[in-house]
């Protein structure tokens, strides 16, 4: 496949990616009240939420909205604001600047139920970014353009970051910073650094930092990228350019958050202010009491639970954890999804799971045959990169019981890499078969949950309605 023709396709894919995000925004609940059916009340009835739709959709919006009211930067933990409505406000700040200025530009309100989702569309553009910055990923740092397209398609079509990218949320605005730091890291590994380079890196690992807490991730992957061998290393003149010119971006919100809270990154606010959410013992405590081990019982937590519940939302799941792509719509509520009491039907996950691992296996045949042998560092930096991303996630739910995939998915750039490399060594290097067989299996996944998802959300928000009377 020839460079103008894989980007031509890299370019249509990110702009599909973007109306495929967009039908997500448009059918996906916006500041809807409803109930959780995966979850109980204190009255052993479903939980009733605030919002049915995306998952703290409603708290990033309160924070643009304000923003836009010419009210300042929240404080986490202020007296004067309701808790559950303000516990975003420790998040830095460069999403919400960036949606007060779009709410302006597209005449949205972003607490308004119905003048507020034109807000999602920010998203979709910033989502069709990291579909582009995993292309340039691959031909940058691997010089193959074919791996490119084929990674883009994995990522744009993944029905859970469609569905991300079709949210009010920080986390594409991550995605699309991580992605495109680590592409120009790339480059330089290959063609050099110099100055340009250099900046650009400095410039989109200090707005990262802005964005949000897990851009730390790419702290130790800027050192591993100018100590590991290359063909021009970076000075240090350019190694503390970089360092520098990060942290001054950065600077002024972390000197904020520490007269405000002790502490520049404000985690020990966060902490206090996540004290209601489930915590391990919350999962553990009864397995130990149907008989099961202490041992066993935490690898039971960390299996079936985090891990299990991590890999079917990597594919989509939709609401607040509510929405499943499984046989019937719905999961198991812990702990009877531990004690095998409840088994549900799961064998869309499981043969979405089984075709990862085979695209994992191609990726490591690849990498260990040499096929990749000029572009090692490159390997490296991504597997060093998303071996970060996991440690955090891993640390995340040694505290809290929070089995989300986008809390991985900073490292998208990494994973579709994988994923391109990994289909194009099972098919034997054949770009248009690895490329259409990939579209044609996500973009079914899509028509299945977006014909899914309107029912879905009815049930949870009529459900309210009929109860309230209204």
């Amino acid at each position: 496949m020839s460079a103008r023709t894989a980007l031509i396709l890299a370019i249509v894919i990110a702009l599909l990616h973007a109306g495929l995000s967009g039908y997500y925004a448009q059918i996906t609940p916006y500041r809807q009240s409803g109930i959780a059916l995966g979850q109980r009340g204190a009255d052993g009835h479903p939980a009733r939420l605030p919002d049915v739709g995306a998952p703290d959709e409603r708290q990033h919006a309160n924070y643009v909205q304000r923003l836009i009211d010419g009210k300042g930067f929240p404080v986490l933990g202020d007296p004067a604001e309701d808790a559950s409505e303000n516990y975003q406000a420790h998040q830095p700040p460069l999403y919400y600047l960036l949606g007060a200025g779009w709410s302006k530009l597209v005449g949205a309100t972003p607490d308004d139920p119905e003048k507020g989702r034109p807000l999602r569309w920010l998203n979709s553009l910033i989502g069709a970014s990291t579909v582009l910055g995993v292309y340039f990923l691959a031909v940058w740092g691997l010089k193959k353009p074919e791996v490119g397209v084929v990674g883009a398609a994995f990522v744009a079509f993944l029905p859970m970051n469609a569905a991300l990218s079709g949210a009010v949320s920080n986390d594409p605005l991550l995605y699309a910073l991580c992605t495109w730091s680590l592409a120009v890291m790339a480059r330089a590994l290959r063609d050099g650094w110099n100055w340009q380079r250099a900046i650009l890196v400095a410039v989109l690992t200090g707005a990262a930092f802005l964005t949000k807490t897990t851009a730390v991730a790419l702290l130790p992957v800027l050192l591993f990228a100018a100590l590991i061998k290359q063909p021009k290393r970076p000075s240090l003149a350019m190694v503390g350019t970089v360092a520098l010119v990060a942290i001054a971006i950065a600077s002024p919100w972390w000197i904020r958050n520490q007269r405000l809270y002790g502490d520049p990154l404000a985690m020990g606010a966060f902490q206090k202010a996540f004290t209601g959410n489930p915590t391990p013992d919350t999962f553990i405590q009864p397995l130990q009491e149907i008989g099961q081990s202490p041992s066993l019982a935490k690898m039971t937590y960390w299996g079936e639970g985090v891990g299990w519940w991590t890999a079917r939302s990597f594919f989509g799941t939709f609401g607040y954890m509510d929405i499943w792509l499984n046989e019937n719509g719905r999961s198991d509520t812990f702990p009877a999804v531990f004690s095998k009491k409840s088994p549900q039907p799961n064998a869309i996950y499981r043969v979405l799971v089984a075709v990862m691992f085979l695209l994992f296996v191609g990726w490591l045949w690849a990498s260990f045959t040499g096929a990749y042998k000029d572009a090692g560092a490159v390997q490296l930096l991504n597997v060093v990169f998303a071996v970060v991303v996991v440690a955090l996630f891993l640390r995340f739910n040694m505290q809290y019981f929070q089995g989300q995939a986008r809390y991985l998915f900073p490292a998208l750039g990494p994973i579709g890499l994988g994923v391109g490399i990994g289909l194009l060594q099972l098919l034997r290097g054949k770009t248009i078969p690895a490329l259409a067989g990939l579209a044609v299996l996500l973009l079914a996944l899509n028509v299945f949950a977006l014909a899914r998802l309107p029912g879905e959300f009815a049930i949870r928000t009529e459900s309210v309605s009929q109860t309230s009377g209204t």
